[in-house]
């Protein structure tokens, strides 16, 4: 019979599974040279990653100081790749890292070169009040830049900003201290338009198309911009087509436009510069001209013969002297008690309110 003895297990316990290991306690041999073989590859491993921070961050340096190297100031450059694929063209942008240094924009071609926005402002111009900026809309959309309107104007601006949003152009809803910024002025009406300018034409130009019948106002020495509206408003009204005048950028001021409540949208500008030298070639065109006089022995206006072709010529203070043996010169009412006219702007009713009889 044999002599083998059945060995005996201990169930294994939790305080035996896991046995911390007292300081004083040796480790085996075999687990010794284990991590001995292993310490090596561990260093190359934090080795290498190291140098990939290196690589992938050009700013800083992990073990550095934590200052900037200022001999290194990588520059980001947009990189764009294209790729035809059949009829369809692929065009990929990336970010890439550049040494040089980012050359600031100058010239013509940046957004803020001094020659852009000289330009910008000799072509544009700001245009407020309701009915100058509603009428703008309706006669000339396109030269729209830009808008500006209360919550209370909002309402009535649907079609207006169904139009720009249509066409890619900017438009704001602000509150009336930041209108009032916006336009420099109070009595913006609601609503401010940058717009471009329109180009005046020329007289020779405007002479040249013969013409049976017509009636045209000269600007001499009108300078107040009230009083320009209102005569761009009642030239409209009487249905004058042209404006003569040595100075176009006063017919297209802010306040005159805004005076003359849309009328500025149906009168031409004529640009002369000399106002002698128009009146010349009007009088060579046919044209009757026609001053103004508180004289008491001017012709009276009831007296007067009508022609065909008629200027009027407008201005702040009495010109009547520089009138020709051919013109006209009459006095609106022979018994006007005071020593001054009318103002000028209602002079120009008064006129082509009888012209159109």
């Amino acid at each position: 019979m044999s002599n083998f003895q059945k060995p005996k297990f201990q169930a294994a316990t939790g305080e035996h599974r896991f046995k911390e290991r007292s300081v004083g306690e040796r480790r085996s041999p075999r687990a010794s040279a284990r991590m001995t073989e292993n310490q090596p590859n561990r260093r190359r491993e934090n080795t290498d990653f190291d140098q990939k921070l290196d690589k992938n961050r050009p700013h800083f340096s992990p073990k550095s100081s934590g200052k900037r190297d200022e001999n290194r100031t990588p520059e980001f450059t947009l990189q764009v790749t294209e790729t035809q694929l059949g009829k369809v063209k692929v065009v990929t942008k990336s970010t890439g890292v550049s040494a040089q240094p980012k050359e600031k924009k100058t010239g013509p071609l940046s957004p803020r070169a001094p020659e852009k926005i000289k330009k910008n402002r000799a072509e544009e111009m700001k245009v407020f009040g309701e009915n100058a900026c509603f009428t703008l809309f309706a006669q000339r959309p396109e030269s729209i830049v830009r808008v500006w309107t209360t919550v209370e104007t909002a309402h009535k601006t649907g079609e207006m900003f169904s139009y720009l949003a249509a066409n890619k152009k900017v438009y704001h809803v602000v509150d009336r201290d930041e209108l009032e910024r916006v336009s420099g002025t109070e009595h913006h009406g609601g609503i401010c338009m940058l717009v471009k300018k329109r180009h005046p034409f020329t007289l020779k130009g405007y002479l040249d198309i013969t013409r049976r019948q017509d009636v045209v106002v000269l600007l001499d020495n009108v300078r107040n911009p009230q009083n320009i509206g209102g005569i761009l408003r009642t030239c409209a009204v009487y249905g004058v087509k042209a404006l003569i005048t040595a100075e176009p950028e006063l017919i297209q001021s802010a306040n005159a436009m805004r005076v003359a409540e849309g009328g500025a949208e149906f009168v031409n500008i004529l640009q002369t510069n000399d106002t002698e030298q128009a009146l010349s070639q009007l009088r060579q065109a046919g044209y009757q001209v026609i001053y103004t006089s508180t004289d008491k022995r001017a012709k009276s206006l009831n007296k007067l013969l009508w022609t065909k072709k008629t200027v009027f010529v407008l201005s702040e203070s009495d010109v009547s002297g520089f009138a020709k043996n051919d013109d006209e010169v009459v006095n609106l009412n022979t018994a006007n008690p005071l020593k001054t006219g009318l103002n000028v702007a209602v002079t120009a009713g008064v006129l082509l309110a009888s012209r159109a009889k």
